[in-house]
């Protein structure tokens, strides 16, 4: 027995109109600042006075999240008492949302009881709804019942996950309003995890039929789309379907989940705060020759193949090793197009700085959830030499 969960998707141009059909008078957003100074919440309070609904704003959410902010959130939640909460952002206020739903349904809740095992946040919902309004096109947060938040441990901040199928939005609405007028840089590192969700969900040990056609569907569109809006960031169409991929992307994952070049990505983030996107989308190519390695079986090697030959990269009678090579060589072709990074050390972050952090990071790895879903068994000495390629930008060849 396997489950696909999915929220309510309405997308596309205007796609916020459909506030005026959910149920529910009293809304509570969670959003940031930049969300704010950008005007993104006067778009939606404008829509939400138009429908006559009054709301309430909490908007102090950080990247990366931590537990403190999020405690702060629930407080003025319950405070508010609403029917509705909105989240209004990126994958931070998504994270941010989904526990301050969980810890406003049930009071008596701290973090530590959101986990897998407890059967009653499968009745999420008897207070409010919790509507999901994605700002940037990459993290997918607005499909998935993963939140990541941070708690500060061991001298630094640590990423922990608190994870139920229960904190699935009720609905996600996916209006290209929001990402139009995303930066460039902002527009390709939120690209790169999109691809990343999906590159890595084809070969993670949870994938399944469902994921797998989402996912190659997200990598089509990001490469037919994300050329374009750097060339044109006001190219709406362009936008939308960039938009609508970091949504299908988001299915995907959600329930094929991702492995470890999250988990890299994930370690890297917390050291150095550098942003996901691009944290996740630079160690993208070295995880997926990683396991295109693996010496005990060829299962990527077939499965990347077929990616190359359903996007018509290769022929279908090219030989598969060939063709699942094709899809790294595609991949860099992308970076390349875009200006994307090829390497960590174009993070900033200085050899010496690597080099003195090297232990740390690997044991961060090891505290990382997604570790455990890569399709070729990782050692500490692998994820160091990992680091150490992806910082250099050399090929992996172990």
């Amino acid at each position: 027995m396997w489950f696909f969960f999915s929220p309510n998707i309405i997308y596309g141009p205007d796609s916020l109109d459909f506030m005026e059909m959910i149920s529910g008078e009293k809304c509570f957003i969670i959003t940031d600042k930049i969300v704010k100074d950008l005007g993104y919440l006067k778009i939606l309070t404008d829509v939400l006075d138009k429908f006559g609904k009054s709301y309430d704003v909490f908007d102090e959410v950080v990247p990366d999240p931590r537990e403190n902010g999020v405690l702060k959130a629930r407080e003025q939640c319950l405070k508010y008492s609403p029917d509705i909460i909105i989240a209004l952002g990126g994958g931070s206020v998504m994270d941010t949302a989904k526990v301050v739903w969980v810890l406003y349904e049930f009071p008596e809740f701290n973090l530590d009881d959101i986990h897998l095992f407890r059967n009653d946040l499968y009745d999420m919902g008897k207070k409010a709804k919790l509507i999901a309004i994605p700002t940037t096109s990459g993290t997918g947060a607005e499909t998935t019942f993963v939140t990541v938040i941070s708690r500060y441990e061991d001298n630094i901040w640590k990423k922990y996950f608190f994870i139920h199928r229960g904190l699935i939005p009720t609905y996600a609405i996916v209006d290209p309003i929001f990402p139009s007028g995303m930066p460039t840089e902002l527009t390709v590192n939120t690209a790169f995890d999109t691809l990343a969700h999906s590159i890595e969900g084809l070969g993670t040990l949870w994938r399944n039929e469902f994921s797998n056609a989402l996912a190659l569907k997200a990598i089509e569109l990001v490469f037919k789309y994300l050329p374009i809006i750097y060339k044109d960031g006001k190219n709406l169409e362009a936008r939308d379907f960039l938009h609508q991929a970091a949504t299908i992307a988001g299915l995907a994952f959600g329930n094929g989940q991702v492995h470890i070049g999250h988990t890299l990505g994930h370690s890297w983030g917390s050291m150095y705060h550098v942003h996901h996107g691009k944290c996740v989308g630079i160690v993208l190519k070295y995880v997926t020759q990683f396991i295109l390695n693996d010496p005990d079986k060829d299962d990527a090697i077939k499965i990347y193949a077929k990616l190359a030959k359903q996007l018509g990269w290769v022929s279908w009678s090219d030989d598969d090793k060939k063709a699942a090579e094709r899809v790294i060589e595609k991949l860099v072709e992308l970076q390349e197009e875009v200006n994307f990074p090829m390497s960590l050390k174009e993070t900033g972050v200085s050899k010496e700085d690597f080099e003195k952090n090297i232990d740390s990071l690997v044991n961060l790895c090891y505290q990382d959830a997604s570790s455990v879903l890569t399709p070729r068994a990782t050692s500490g000495e692998q994820f160091r030499k990992l680091y150490e390629y992806a910082y250099e930008g050399k090929d992996i060849d172990f």
